[in-house]
């Protein structure tokens, strides 16, 4: 099953030729690992389009790549080929990304990402796990974003709204500090919880791929704040 690459009609427009070759090859190179590497540890059933764009908005300012899951067989991403991490580092990256985005993929399928809080949180925890072992055993930073004390916070905040749809997601995982939210505070709670759960039950979190979101939250108390 593998990994079809396209571009956003941006892509092309606006950037030099040899650049737009050499990001083409690029990209090739890492989906090529991605299918290597990534794909025989998912239960990933159906041709996966990977589809990229040249938008630095949409990107992650520390990285210059962003991504997104869209549903099981679609992957957007972002780039920003004058950003120095792409250049540095870009191919480490974006496999570890494209990890983290394959997983949703794989979760798309059952139970789905999730459309409540707790669903999603869950669902951001196992992939930033998954991604973590295709960065050398060390989690993005989005994934350790805060301390004992702030995740023991986030998390009795979340536990009173883990069943609400209404639920802001650009605050809970980008930050509204307003609102007592950090940055990162979903994915780093989403981690923690995964993470627990990963320990207590020896499983990977390919392995849980497809485990409802309420086994995460029902065997675990919450953290206690320092």
């Amino acid at each position: 099953m593998p990994l079809q690459l396209d571009f956003f009609e941006p892509a092309s427009s606006g950037q030099a030729p040899d650049r737009m070759i050499r990001l083409r090859g690029f990209l090739e190179r890492v989906l090529h690992l991605a299918e290597q590497q990534v794909l025989p540890l998912l239960p990933l059933q159906h041709r996966v389009v990977v589809a990229v764009g040249v938008d630095p908005a949409r990107t992650i300012r520390e990285t210059g790549i962003g991504a997104r899951a869209w549903a099981a067989d679609r992957i957007d991403v972002w780039i920003d080929p004058a950003h120095p991490w792409v250049e540095a580092a870009g191919e480490e990256e974006l496999i570890a990304m494209l990890a983290h985005e394959l997983h949703h993929c794989a979760r798309w399928t059952r139970p789905g990402y999730g459309l409540t809080l707790g669903e999603a949180l869950v669902s951001e925890g196992l992939a930033c796990v998954f991604e973590t072992a295709f960065r050398g055993g060390v989690p993005p930073f989005w994934a350790r974003a805060l301390d004992a004390c702030e995740l023991a916070e986030v998390e009795a905040t979340a536990r009173r709204r883990l069943d609400a749809r209404d639920y802001d997601h650009r605050s809970w995982f980008f930050g509204a500090p307003e609102r007592g939210l950090p940055r990162h505070a979903g994915y780093s709670l989403g981690f923690e919880l995964v993470a627990r759960h990963v320990r207590a039950s020896g499983r990977t979190a390919a392995q849980l791929v497809h485990v409802p979101s309420s086994a995460f939250w029902a065997l675990q108390p919450a953290m206690a704040a320092a």
